[in-house]
């Protein structure tokens, strides 16, 4: 084994990286570390190249683990690309900001950032100075949990102007700036002057590439984080319904999108998906039963995606929407779906009929919230991939 070219020995361990579920196999790539001297190093760079949750009882020993291995002469923390971290007040007592910041410190290359925040509101004008230095690399941003009306995504987005992707967890209700209280009654009113203040307020600096949004913001603020990224944003991904002033919004963006995933399809979103005229590729997270999918498919999409988990309450016996949208789409190539699709009786029409049109059919066991890599695509799908952790760089 130690006789092995590194390079082969890399590529065994980017075939063992991933598990099925398209998650990193920790558990193995520790075991090839010690293997011998020349495994050790490119298995430990994968190891440490995404870490797994960390939190208040984790930290401590992941910095010091940093601090004192080293790979090549390198900091371990060199390795990290990505990183998730959940910070706050927590039972066992409160993680401060103070150790968040030398935790990107530690990772001078890092990349992609998941963050989940607890009792945390904002940061202060000292944390945000050092943050500022310490995440010039970061370019995807995870904002998995926050407070409702915590304005930490505004302030992260301020001092890390070239963030490209992004993803937000929950209702983001704040606005970018800091507005007076109001009563009930006079809501609606202080709402509408929001929106007239925001729109002669400068948008947000970031260009996005890569949208997901759980929930979508109140649209002065939806309008206000896109209003830099019309000529950017290539890949969107919804998980509400959109109505018809976030169509609005979002219709400045539709004839650039190449991806469009939605968890919801209704009459609202294949209105939305009308607008999408250059779409390469669509992922629908459940089988639409009440709105057809075809005819109004735009006939450029070359990647068709779904998932019908038996797991979920959106699971349907019927593959019928999808066998039908086949046949309006000329440029399909590939035909993406969960091994829950493959045991209906439709699977071995569709199938069939991706083989007479020469569309290969992917059987994926990749859940829908794990997600992909944050790098730009030249074609779609865009999968889970070794390949990639040399685009995941600033």
């Amino acid at each position: 084994m130690s006789h092995l070219p590194p390079e082969l020995v890399f590529v065994i361990l980017e075939h063992v990286y991933y598990t099925p579920a398209g998650t990193p196999d920790y558990a193995i790539l520790a075991n090839c570390s010690l293997v011998c001297t020349s495994w050790s190093i490119p298995a430990q760079s994968l190891l440490f190249h995404k870490t797994p949750r960390l939190h208040v009882n984790t930290i401590p020993s992941f910095h010091a683990a940093l601090k004192s291995s080293a790979v090549r002469g390198k900091p371990m923390g060199d390795a990290v690309r990505s990183l998730d971290i959940y910070f706050g007040a927590f039972l066992n007592g409160p993680l401060q900001p103070e150790v968040f910041v030398q935790l990107l410190q530690a990772c001078p290359r890092l990349y992609d950032l998941t963050l989940s925040t607890y009792g945390v509101h904002e940061f202060d004008q000292f944390a945000l100075a050092k943050l500022k230095d310490a995440g010039q690399g970061i370019r995807a941003l995870d904002l998995h949990e926050c407070d409702v009306q915590s304005p930490v995504l505004f302030q992260l987005l301020g001092i890390w102007p070239r963030i490209r992707f992004l993803k937000l967890g929950r209702q983001i209700a704040a606005w970018p700036w800091r507005v007076p209280s109001v009563t009930p009654l006079l809501s609606r009113i202080h709402a509408r002057e929001a929106a007239n203040d925001m729109a002669q307020r400068p948008p947000a600096r970031v260009s996005l590439y890569d949208l997901a949004l759980s929930r979508i913001p109140q649209h002065p603020v939806l309008a206000w984080l896109l209003g830099s990224s019309a000529p950017s944003l290539c890949i969107l991904d919804l998980h509400d319904v959109p109505s018809i002033a976030a169509r609005k919004i979002l219709g400045v963006h539709a004839p650039h999108l190449r991806s469009l995933r939605l968890l919801h399809f209704s009459l609202d979103s294949a209105a939305f998906l009308r607008q999408c005229t250059r779409l390469e590729e669509l992922v629908i997270y459940n089988v639409p039963v009440d709105v057809p999918l075809a005819p109004g498919l735009p006939p450029s999409v070359e990647h068709l995606s779904f998932r019908n988990s038996r797991l979920t309450t959106t699971f349907r016996n019927t593959l019928r929407p999808f066998l039908d949208a086949i046949e309006v789409l000329p440029k399909l190539r590939i035909v993406t779906c969960d091994k829950d699709s493959e045991g209906l009786r439709d699977f071995e029409s569709l199938k069939a009929r991706c083989t007479e049109r020469g569309v290969e059919v992917v059987i994926s066991e990749v859940p829908f919230w794990v997600h992909e890599d944050p790098t730009a695509v030249s074609r779609f799908p865009r999968r889970r991939s070794v390949s990639n952790f040399r685009l995941m760089t600033s």
